[in-house]
Parts: structure tokens; sequence; C-alpha cells
């Protein structure tokens, strides 16, 4: 059992009398001076006394009453600290006092570069912080969220267990690299931050590393968001300043439409806005019953908060570059909401802001939501309009009655291409039906009608029965370099009526080299050889004798004719002089 003093001058006094007797003294002050590699050997060559073996053998330190361990949070005089770290967060208010060791911070797997550094700096004079031989100290400035983190750091470098989280990585990555400790900034940055930030922590990792104007980490984040915008809760941007907003939607990587971005982008606007209202109480509570010269600083401060919107955060927000299309859900929120930015609304063109809300506002919803309400305000309010002034009032109404006359003359459009569409069809049915029968009654018994049936495309009068014709297109054969030309190729044919013209439609078959064949599916003008190419089947191996079912795409890029064909089969059947209607009648 080991005798230990019991007051602090007895434990002072016991230490003093070990350095004598190991004669450190004087290497002790020369390592508080400055801390060499051959210093650090001496220091690490101290032998406990003969009544501390145990202590040498496993003994826990911590664990025995009344030992004697380096505390930085202890008392300065008991812990025997001789540096003191003076931390400044650039609040005005004075350096926050550290009283450490340099011994702990010098040596070992979690020394401080950093401290290394300045200590040799001292010491060849070229940098003085007019120290005494009693108070050494080193100056440190760090951004304040970073300075509220310091006691934590110095737990982990006086040998504690460090618990990273989402909140508190960002900040300890930054004094991980302030301070030169290698192994904690590669222990957050490239085990602990890379499987921690995704789309649901990004925004707090966004906000915390533009605090510390970590910017390479900040951002790591945005891009982060910005590929996922459309899957972004906009609640948990809330706090992102109007310079980060902007940064987000103004990202290469963002990945939104127009339409949805406006509408984040406004909910993320009135979120702001309250957070600003609850600020701005926040102050007027704080300054209530104080001097003038403190509301005057407070005043002061509030103007210089980088947290405010202004004309420029919303034009970038609003960007025509970005957000060419504004939601009409949204239209009048933005309407309304600018007319605190007049640098933003009263620019002229087609691509500002107030004429892009104009447009949304000729659409059938916001059309349709105004309709209801001026007919009945009781029972439909809406509020946002009656909150305008009137000449904005006006301007809506103009751009509602604009947009309620196109939406009839394209109402009217669309019935006239419905019906023309309806009339083509019943038309190609006709012709269709005309020509399975006299198909059917001309030939022999003996004879197989080879036809082939549509279904499913979208070229509604080019679904139906095609019949074989002996002589149809030619063939194109590619061989090496050569065109060989095949006039024997099985074609199968329907007349039909397409846009109001009398046209046919034709199937047949083309071959690359000798093995592979693909089916086309094409469209001819009357009185012309030219056959255009509407659908494609798969490139199958055999003879072009065989028809793929399915699987059929469009040519290229056409608009207007999809879907492809959703089946695509023959029909053989031994033709009789009355032709089965129900058949024909029922595909």
């Amino acid at each position: 059992m080991i005798n230990l003093p019991s007051s602090v001058e007895e434990i002072t006094e016991e230490t003093k009398r070990a350095f004598r007797a190991f004669d450190l003294q004087k290497k002790l002050e020369q390592a508080t001076l400055a801390v060499s590699c051959s210093d650090l050997s001496a220091i690490q060559a101290i032998q406990l006394p003969s009544e501390c073996t145990d202590f040498r053998e496993g003994c826990n330190i911590r664990d025995m009453e009344g030992a004697v361990t380096l505390d930085w949070r202890v008392d300065p005089f008991t812990s025997m600290s001789d540096l003191t770290l003076l931390v400044f967060d650039g609040s005005g208010s004075g350096g926050v006092p550290y009283y450490v060791h340099t011994l702990t911070l010098v040596h070992g797997g979690r020394k401080s570069g950093f401290v290394v550094d300045q200590i040799k700096l001292q010491k060849s004079g070229k940098i003085s912080y007019n120290n005494s031989a009693s108070d050494y100290k080193i100056e440190i400035y760090v951004p304040p969220l970073a300075a509220k983190y310091v006691p934590e750091f110095l737990d982990y470098v006086y040998g504690k267990e460090l618990k990273i989280t989402t909140s508190n990585a960002p900040p300890l990555r930054y004094l991980a690299n302030r301070f030169d400790l290698r192994d904690l900034y590669k222990e957050i940055s490239t085990k602990f931050i890379p499987t921690d930030l995704e789309i649901g922590t990004a925004p707090m990792y966004c906000t915390l590393a533009d605090q510390l104007k970590d910017f390479e980490l900040r951002d790591r984040a945005i891009k982060i968001m910005a590929e996922r915008m459309d899957k972004l809760n906009i609640n948990s941007v809330k706090n992102l300043s109007p310079r980060l907003m902007r940064s987000l939607v103004q990202c290469e990587k963002l990945e939104c439409s127009s339409e949805e971005l406006s509408e984040k982008v406004a909910i993320w606007l009135r979120l702001h806005r309250e957070l600003e209202q609850e600020r701005e109480e926040a102050l007027m509570r704080d300054c209530n019953g104080a001097d003038e010269s403190r509301n005057a600083s407070t005043s002061s401060m509030r103007k210089d908060d980088n947290e405010t919107m202004t004309d420029e955060d919303f034009y970038w927000l609003t960007h025509v570059q970005f957000m060419p299309q504004i939601s009409p859900s949204e239209a009048l929120f933005y309407f309304k909401f600018g007319s605190q930015y007049p640098q933003v609304m009263n620019e002229l063109g087609s691509g500002s802001l107030k004429s892009r809300c104009l447009a949304a506002f000729t659409g059938k919803w916001a059309v349709d939501k105004l309709a209801e309400h001026v007919e009945n305000k009781d029972i439909k309010p809406f509020e946002l309009y009656e909150n305008l002034d009137l000449e904005s009032k006006v301007e809506l109404l103009e751009a509602s009655l604009v947009g309620a006359k196109k939406m009839l003359s394209e109402n009217d459009e669309a019935s006239k291409q419905q019906v023309a569409t309806e009339k083509d069809a019943k038309r190609s049915d006709e012709i269709m039906y005309k020509a399975n029968h006299e198909s059917s009654s001309s030939s022999s018994p003996a004879d197989k009608i080879m036809k082939v049936v549509v279904m499913g495309c979208g070229v509604q009068p080019a679904n139906g029965i095609y019949i074989y014709k002996e002589s149809g297109i030619d063939e194109r054969t590619r061989s090496g370099s050569n065109l060989i030309v095949n006039s024997n190729t099985i074609v199968y044919e329907k007349e039909a009526i397409w846009n109001q013209k009398r046209v046919t439609f034709v199937l047949y078959p083309t071959t690359a080299g000798q093995y592979y064949s693909q089916h086309k599916l094409g469209v001819r003008q009357r009185n012309s050889q030219r056959t255009q190419t509407l659908y494609n089947s798969p490139t199958v191996m055999g003879l072009s004798g065989v028809i793929p079912e399915l699987a059929w795409e469009v040519e290229g890029e056409m608009e207007g004719i999809h879907p492809p064909p959703q089946f695509v089969g023959k029909i053989e059947q031994t033709p009789t002089k009355s032709w089965n209607k129900s058949l024909t009648h029922s595909v």
C-alpha cells in the first residue's frame, strides 16, 4: 500500500523533492521554454521514485485515491500547469485562457504540431508574447463555433475518448487541422464524415462548415443537396443563410425542375421570414429597458447581420437562368413577396420575375382559383390576392383574362383535332374492312392469305390488319461496302386516312449482313415512293420473314406517335366466300 500525501502542499513538496532527487529541475525549465528532440528524450528518461513502483507496473492512476495526474480542468497551481493557451474567438471580449501542460501537447500520439512550432519560434525569438519565466503562453484565433469545442478537444488531447457526431465533427475537424493533430483530422475527414454526410445531414454540415470557413466541406454538402434537390425536405434547410441558399440554387449539380424549384424556394422564403421575425422580436426584448447606446449598438449589429435578405439575394434566388418557369400555385406569393424588393420586381422583359409570375397566373389552376374567389368571396377566400394593391390586382386580372382566352382556343383546337382523328380512324376502318373483303373474295380456295395484325401504336390509323403485297418497297441489304437491292421482299400494307390524307402504312423487313434482320413500320404518302419510318422492331438473328411480336420502338426522336406497337403478329387463314366480319370488326 502506497502512503500518499494528504494535502496539496505536501503533494507539491513531495513532487519537488522527487525532481531534485533526479536532478531534473533544470531540464524541466528548459522543456517549458522549448522542447527539442533531445529534451523530449530527457523527459522520457524520468524514473519514478521507489514508492511509486506500483504506478509503473500498471496501476490505474485515475482510480487511485489521491493520485496526481495531468488535467487541464483543475486549478493550474495544483496541476502544475506550465503553459497558458489563450483562445480568441473574434468577439472582442478577450481571449479565454486554458492552463495546459507542455509535456502533454508536444509529446505522444496526440501532440499538437502547432504548439511545437510556436514553442520553437518563441525560443528562437521570431515571435514573442511578452512571456515571463513563470507565465508562458500561446495565443490562437479561431471562429466562435470552434472556440466552443476547445474544451472537448483538449479532453481528447489529454487522453479521453472522443465521441464524434454530426454536430461536433466540423468544429473538431477544424481544431484538428488548426492545431495540427493529423490522426484526429484523418479520423474525422476520411472515416466519419464520408459515412455520415448524406441528404439528411448535409444542411447541418453546410451551415457549420460555413461558420468555420471550411469551404471544402461546405461545398461537398451543397453538392449533395443539389444532386438530390427533388428529394430534399426544405424544412431541413430553413437555417441556411440567403447566401448559402443562393449557392445551392446556383450549384451546377442541381437536379430539379423549374416549377418544383420555385415551390421549394417559396417554402424556404416563408420559413426564413419567420426566423427573421423571431430574431427581431428577440432583439426587441433584449433592448427593452436598455440605454440608448445599447440600442444603437444592437441596431448596428442588426444592420450588419448577414442573415437578412437583400435585393441581390432575392434576385439570384429567383433568376430566370435557374427558374425560367414559376409554379402557378406560387406565382401570387412571389408577386406579393417581391413587393419588398422593388429593384427586382421593377425589371422589364419576358425574363423578369414579374413577367414570369403573370405568365404562370394565366394557367388553369390560377384562373380557376381566381374565378372561384371572384364568384363567391366568402366561401372561397383568396387572401394573397385581396392583400394586393389595386394596380397589381388589375395586372393579375388582365393576365387571367388572357389565360382564359388561351385555354378556350386550346380547347377548341383540341376538340377539332379529336374530331379529325376520330374521323380518320373511322374512314381507315372502312377502307380496311373493304380491302380484307376484296382480298378474301378474289383468292382461290387453294391459296393462303398472309396477313399481319398491328395493335396498340400511337398512330391510331396504323392499327389493324395488314395484307401481303407481292410487290412492295425494295429491301436494302448492306454487304460490306456494297448496297444490294432485293425486289422480292415480303411486304404488308394497309390503306388508311392519317391527318386527313390518304396514306399507305407499310410493314417491311431489312437485313444487316447475312444473319440479322429487322422489321420497320412506315408510312407512304399517296402518289409517292418514299417511305417514312415510324417504328422499328428489335434486331433478330434469322430469316427476314420472322416478325418480332414485342419490344418495338419509336424511330429516332419523332414526336406525336408514341407509344410504339404493343403487338405485331401474323395471321394466316384459308379464304372463304363469306369473310368472318366479326373477326375483322373485333381487331
